[in-house]
């Protein structure tokens, strides 16, 4: 934090190759007039939702080989530069259901550009790994579906046969009773 401060003016900032792990809101909060932000080789896994706010004319956004996890729609959504290119290929993408949403949103926005979405591959699960995200994206959320369903039915039937089981029970206790209840009032006349 703070280590950019006296550099209010810098246009781009190179920071490739440096291990960097987190980026924290407010570690870019004084380079307003930044236009191209390398982070490309990294290990970053987390970014903070508001950590590009205060880049105002960022256009150049490069998140290439880093090992983002999971990301925020809003990380990205919180600069306002038009024509916004972010690069994102390369890193350990877990492809589910709330990938493929954050993506569909981001590609919804009209001033930002998705540059290397066809080269983004899934790392995870084992099942899709490698495979281009662009070609599973659609099925994530299906898939997810199918499961959801798959348990609400299996839950379904458990509950009906439950309730099956126990209105037997009932139907056979209450058989009994009145099968005692007949022999008592037979017994009494005599």
């Amino acid at each position: 934090m703070g280590a950019f401060r006296s550099l209010t003016r810098l246009r781009q900032l190179h920071l490739q190759n440096n291990h960097l792990l987190n980026l924290h809101n407010g570690v870019f909060s004084t380079l307003q007039h930044l236009q191209v932000l390398n982070l490309e080789g990294n290990r970053i896994k987390m970014i903070a939702p508001g950590v590009f706010t205060s880049l105002n004319r960022l256009t150049v956004l490069n998140l290439v080989r880093n090992e983002i996890e999971p990301i925020r729609f809003k990380t990205f959504l919180t600069i306002q530069t038009p024509g916004r290119h972010i690069l994102l290929s390369y890193n350990l993408w877990f492809c589910n259901c709330d990938l493929q949403r954050v993506f569909a949103k981001l590609h919804s926005v009209k001033r930002l550009i998705l540059d290397d979405y066809e080269n983004m591959t899934c790392m995870e699960p084992q099942v899709l790994r490698n495979l281009s995200l662009s070609s599973v994206d659609t099925q994530l959320c299906i898939a997810e579906t199918v499961t959801v369903l798959i348990i609400t039915f299996t839950v379904f039937i458990t509950v009906v046969a439950a309730i099956v089981m126990a209105e037997r029970n009932r139907k056979k206790r209450t058989g009994k009773h009145w099968s005692e209840d007949s022999d008592i009032s037979y017994e009494s006349q005599d």
